[in-house]
């Protein structure tokens, strides 16, 4: 079991208010603050440039950072990327893959827009087409999954946990299912990663992006995009110059091998190294257990939403769901629930989320979200719970 008060201690803010907010972003623990702390006066200086000691030293740090978030997905340090965050991660895939007209690119109706409309934008740009998989409860119909990934299909990209209902997706299955026809697979892991394990060998992904302010709790800017090696040899870099550079003249270039190739500019090597103090912060903890226990919170929010008369989305059933609860209280909006919540000092979401769509498909304007970490206790939700009676 996971003791709170254990990680609470490392954020000193928890004392101080209840954040319910997490899906957005997490809480920053003082060692992932320190890591950072430290490049920042001890070996300020940029990287794969310089063959002073100040610039070897973060060279070191920065592609060690990329062997433990490689570690933590089951990855070849070779196959990840250093990104802003999961959305840029994205956005790459369409133009760094050389979509034609005709082609076909199948999402599911759960994604977060950053998942959806840099697909649906291409319909104009490229002539491709997009179809919808449609959810059930919050999960992807698997039946229709396998009549929308057909022959025409070269990319799939779904959600692996949805940032509005906390649903997990049957990505083995979506990937068995992509692959059968030879497209790639390409998974949005924000909501995932740090929640629950995540490894790209056992869902067989070709892409995944997650971002590192939210379930490995490091800081802001930094993010990943995993790349399969076998497949970045068709991925072309979106952008290049600085350090993608191995040869060049007025005619021609030549891009270095292995991620570099991909990394143009100076990167954000603080954010990189407070990337991988979190995530051996979280690692520490154990991503099934922290999965576990959020279960615990999610299951008894669930229960105390319906007790007072709330409207919950998705599927109740807590063994398909990470710690994300959404829902509605008759006669209030979502923004009307969330400010009267934050007069108790409770942060939680409000609005469509990101996922527009979604909110249509289901009829409503929006819902209040409720989405949890390894610092948040039953106490916590009990509260929570306590003041939404009053309503």
């Amino acid at each position: 079991m996971i003791i709170p008060d254990d990680v609470r201690k490392d954020i000193p803010i928890t004392s101080k208010i209840i954040y319910f907010d997490n899906a957005a972003t997490s809480l920053t623990p003082k060692p992932v603050i320190d890591a950072m702390i430290e490049y920042y006066l001890e070996y300020r200086a940029n990287v794969h440039r310089g063959l002073h000691r100040l610039s070897m030293k973060a060279t070191d740090e920065y592609e060690n950072a990329r062997e433990v978030v490689a570690k933590f997905l089951g990855a070849k340090p070779i196959e990840v990327i250093f990104v802003r965050n999961t959305s840029e991660g994205l956005n790459w895939i369409p133009y760094g893959l050389d979509l034609k007209p005709g082609d076909k690119v199948v999402v599911s109706q759960l994604e977060h827009h950053s998942n959806l409309i840099i697909w649906t934008r291409l319909i104009r740009k490229r002539g491709i087409k997009v179809e919808f998989i449609r959810e059930v409860d919050g999960l992807i119909d698997i039946e229709d999954a396998k009549e929308k990934i057909d022959e025409e299909t070269k990319i799939v990209s779904i959600t692996y946990v949805s940032n509005v209902l906390g649903t997990i997706q049957p990505v083995k299955e979506v990937s068995k299912i992509a692959h059968s026809v030879d497209a790639y697979f390409v998974v949005d892991a924000a909501q995932a990663a740090g929640h629950m394990p995540v490894n790209v060998r056992d869902i067989d992904a070709d892409f995944l992006a997650l971002s590192g302010h939210k379930g490995v709790m490091g800081p802001t800017g930094i993010g990943v995009l995993y790349v399969n090696e076998e497949v970045q040899e068709v991925f072309e870099p979106p952008f290049i110059g600085g350090g993608t550079i191995e040869d060049v003249s007025y005619d021609s270039f030549k891009l270095v091998e292995g991620p570099e190739r991909y990394e143009a500019g100076t990167p954000d090597i603080g954010g990189a190294i407070g990337l991988r103090a979190g995530i051996e912060y979280v690692s520490k903890i154990g991503p099934k257990r922290i999965e576990k226990y959020e279960r615990e919170l999610a299951k008894m929010t669930i229960k105390g939403l319906l007790d007072v008369g709330a409207e919950v989305y998705g599927t109740h059933d807590v063994s398909k769901r990470v710690g994300v609860v959404s829902f509605n209280m008759p006669g209030y909006s979502p923004h009307e629930v969330a400010a009267y919540l934050d007069e108790y000092n409770i942060a939680v979401r409000s609005g469509h989320h990101c996922c527009m769509p979604l909110m249509k498909k289901m009829g409503i304007n929006g819902t209040v979200r409720a989405s949890y970490h390894c610092y948040n206790t039953k106490e916590e939700v009990e509260k929570m719970l306590e003041v939404l009676s009053e309503l």
